[in-house]
């Protein structure tokens, strides 16, 4: 079956059958989404909506793409305003089927590893490809190190999809606290081999220069007001992006220096307590003194407090 980005591609080249009929679509006001459509002598049964684009902010004519009985297909609301300003008159046109025989495939270059990674996190894109190439990277070059030192522990210094590539590669996750997340915004990874030394990698700028088109369709795609089209555009510009992130040499993608590094010393225990606020047990070491009482680090906010005391 297609995935979301290889049906993009396969559109973006062109590789769809043309059908432009009319059809009955059975549309579902309250999801504002069609749940079925008649087509050849059968019905279809929509199991996915993959994108809603609209050809733009004025004109209320609407391209759905569904997945249906195992193929995808674009499904176009035409409206049409009559005298009226307040009705519109409209037909469903069935626009054409993508060509799933030519699927070229989501591989793009990835080995075993960025698989494991993309199928753990969902999909492929630049952040998790620059997380596997940083730890990639460090891992080899630590082999000594971690002969000596087991306790490897990682330093991420962002929250996007890099994380889920470090937490795969090194075992390294929040659950086991060898994972420290700082959400400082930034691709910067120390990789902890000691007591206090690490090695830190941090994207090269000139490594990776932003793509000003990529950016545009990016930020059209999230108030979605893309098309179809600029969102295809946008796939193919994203699969060179990390085609190049995948194939720049390490030393050119990052910088690397050895660095001393302190580990926060975090309490751990099971014992729980109740919060003097909403009731809810928590962890003792999360408790927050406050006017003379133990609460919970959400209740210590002000809006809960507010509401605690009324």
């Amino acid at each position: 079956m297609l995935t979301r980005e290889a049906i993009f591609r396969q559109i973006h080249a062109d590789r769809v059958e043309p059908i432009q009929q009319l059809v009955a679509v059975d549309y579902d006001n309250t999801l504002q989404a069609p749940i079925s459509f008649h087509y050849g002598g059968r019905d279809y049964e929509v199991t996915e909506v993959i994108g809603r684009f609209r050809a733009s902010t004025h004109d209320p004519s609407v391209l759905y793409l569904v997945r249906a009985h195992q193929e995808v297909y674009a499904l176009y609301r035409d409206l049409t305003r009559p005298a009226s300003p307040f009705i519109w008159h409209g037909q469903w046109v069935l626009h054409f089927r993508v060509d799933v025989d030519q699927e070229q495939g989501d591989d793009m270059l990835v080995d075993m590893k960025l698989k494991r990674v993309a199928d753990f996190h969902g999909h492929l894109c630049p952040d998790l490809v620059i997380g596997y190439r940083a730890a990639q990277a460090a891992l080899p070059r630590l082999t000594l190190e971690r002969m000596y030192w087991q306790n490897l522990r990682v330093i991420v210094e962002n929250t996007t999809s890099a994380v889920d590539a470090v937490q795969i590669l090194t075992g390294c996750t929040l659950g086991n606290r060898k994972l420290w997340l700082r959400d400082w915004g930034k691709h910067v990874y120390t990789f902890v081999y000691g007591q206090d030394e690490g090695l830190r990698l941090s994207l090269q700028e000139r490594a990776m220069p932003e793509n000003t088109h990529l950016l545009m369709l990016e930020e059209k795609i999230q108030k979605e007001q893309a098309s179809m089209r600029e969102t295809a555009q946008y796939q193919v510009l994203l699969d060179e992006y990390i085609a190049a992130l995948l194939t720049t040499p390490d030393e050119v993608l990052f910088a690397f220096q050895r660095v001393a590094v302190t580990w926060p010393i975090e309490p751990c225990t099971s014992a729980r307590a109740l919060c003097a606020c909403c009731g809810e047990p928590v962890l003792k070491t999360h408790l927050v003194q406050q006017e003379g009482k133990y609460v919970c680090r959400a209740c210590s906010e002000k809006p809960y407090v507010s509401a605690c005391e009324a």
